[in-house]
This record gives C-alpha cells, sequence and structure tokens, in this order.
C-alpha cells in the first residue's frame, strides 16, 4: 500500500513539472522613464505591473502600447548593457536621450538610450514603446 502511494506521489509531481506558471505570476514590474528630445523638453513617466494590473503615470498614460508585456518581453533586453565591441555606423539620428531605470522581476533595470549612432538608433527603436507620447516630434508616435 505504501509503495502505490508513494507512485502516486512521484507521478503528481512528474505531472506538475509540466505545468505552466498562471498568468498572476507574471513578473513585477516597476520601472521609471525619463526622456528628453535634447531642445529642453523633458518628459517622465512610471510604470508599474502586478499580474494583470497596471498603474502608469505620466506620458504613458497615453501610450496603447501594452507596456507591461513589452518590459516583461523585453526584461533581457532593458538590463543589459550595450555591447562595447560592436561596429556601429557613424551616423547621427536626433539630439533625443532616454533613461529606464527600475526593475523587471529579479532584474534591476539602469538603461541609457539615445539616437547618437547606427547602433544606439537600433536600441532606441527597439525599447522606442516605453517612450511613446513623450515630447518631441520623433517621439509622439506610438508604434504598432
Amino acid at each position: 500500500m505504501r509503495l502505490l502511494a508513494a507512485a502516486i506521489v512521484a507521478l503528481g509531481a512528474l505531472a506538475a513539472c509540466g505545468e505552466r506558471e498562471p498568468s498572476s505570476a507574471a513578473p513585477r514590474v516597476e520601472l521609471k522613464v525619463r526622456v528628453s528630445d535634447g531642445e529642453g523638453q523633458t518628459a517622465r513617466a512610471t510604470l508599474e505591473c502586478r499580474g494583470r494590473r497596471a498603474r502608469v503615470t505620466g506620458f504613458l498614460r497615453r501610450a496603447r502600447s501594452r507596456p507591461c508585456g513589452f518590459a516583461r518581453r523585453e526584461a533581457r533586453f532593458l538590463a543589459s548593457r550595450p555591447d562595447p565591441d560592436r561596429v556601429c555606423t557613424e551616423v547621427f539620428g536626433g539630439p533625443d536621450t532616454a533613461r529606464v531605470t527600475g526593475r523587471i522581476g529579479k532584474r534591476r533595470v539602469d538603461r541609457r538610450f539615445s539616437r547618437s549612432d547606427g547602433c544606439a538608433i537600433a536600441d532606441w527603436d527597439r525599447a522606442s514603446r516605453l517612450f511613446a507620447g513623450a515630447p518631441g516630434s520623433r517621439l509622439r508616435r506610438d508604434p504598432a
């Protein structure tokens, strides 16, 4: 009888290994975003996500880009530093700058963005959903 009980427990444990965590277990997001157009306009926003609940302030209130899901999907990118050895085109995309700080799950985020060369522009474009609605003509569009 004990052997049967042990087998049932073991099978239950194995079955549980394949289960996914419920969506309420999504990583918590707490970010502050500051964007400057390089001409004197600066905008700030905050993003707090717990499960499916989101609280946004500042220019992100106007964003239609679902910033919580975006931040969670891009957590590794936002928490990383750009590779200092990457080869970039020498093209200037404008004086805009942005800084994203905070946490996504256990990842600490402190990332600066600019449009100073081709690599920085690519990084800016990748993170641009967090800048949607900020001041400046290049920043007002809400990317698809």
